[in-house]
């Protein structure tokens, strides 16, 4: 193959940040020595204008954000699992979302309610939920330990918590869309398919493999 080379400047979401980077960067470095990576944290309408402006090479972000001039690219899904306090889960063995429209639900704004990349909660806010729009997944674990209620986690955030907290966690029963999508989107005139390639092989290193999109782990990136 050669040696890859060059500069590389990646941009990711706040929500995905936590999951991907630390990896990611560990192995990227052990991968490909020669490519100065750069890496930076933005949400997803800044990522769009980066790109269009030719500040980074690719973002990394929940699907659905595409616009014009920038092609998205899906790199892997992943499931969201209830996150319920004790007191919640003791009356319902079994979670359905219509179960708890009593209940407190604790959302994450950017997260969780872009498009139709989580489910149903987020057409409930009408509905006299007690909704608290937290910045991090950690705050909203934090929240609901705290003070009751739900929320929803993406399954990337299961290996974080603690023995006693992954007690809390129930699968989501019934047809809810209950996953999240994110892609790799690059502006529509980029050439670097190898340099895009570095970045979805690094991937595969560790997200697990049937949470990838199928066309990556079997083609790559093909432009």
């Amino acid at each position: 193959k050669g040696t890859v080379g060059g500069q590389l400047t990646l941009s990711i979401s706040p929500t995905i940040a936590p999951y991907l980077l630390p990896k990611f960067i560990k192995y990227y470095r052990q991968s490909y020595p020669s490519v100065e990576l750069t890496v930076k944290e933005m949400k997803a309408d800044h990522m769009l204008e980066a790109i269009l402006n030719g500040e980074i090479d690719a973002g990394i972000a929940i699907s659905g954000n595409a616009r014009q001039g920038v092609l998205e690219m899906p790199l892997y899904t992943e499931r969201f699992y209830v996150y319920l306090a004790e007191s919640c889960w003791r009356k319902l063995p079994v979670f359905k979302p219509e179960n708890l429209e009593h209940e407190n639900m604790w959302i994450m704004k950017e997260a969780q309610c872009l498009r139709d990349s989580a489910f149903s909660f987020c057409k409930a806010r009408g509905k006299g939920h007690h909704i608290y729009e937290a910045g991090s997944i950690e705050t909203l674990i934090r929240i609901v330990d705290e003070n009751g209620g739900y929320t929803i986690i993406p399954e990337m955030h299961l290996p974080f918590l603690t023995e006693k907290q992954a007690g809390n966690v129930r699968e989501i029963q019934g047809d809810y869309l209950s996953q999240r999508r994110i892609s790799l989107y690059i502006k529509d005139d980029y050439i670097r398919q190898r340099m895009l390639n570095t970045v979805a092989d690094t991937l595969k290193r560790f997200v697990p493999a049937r949470m990838m999109s199928e066309g990556i782990v079997k083609y790559g990136i093909k432009l």
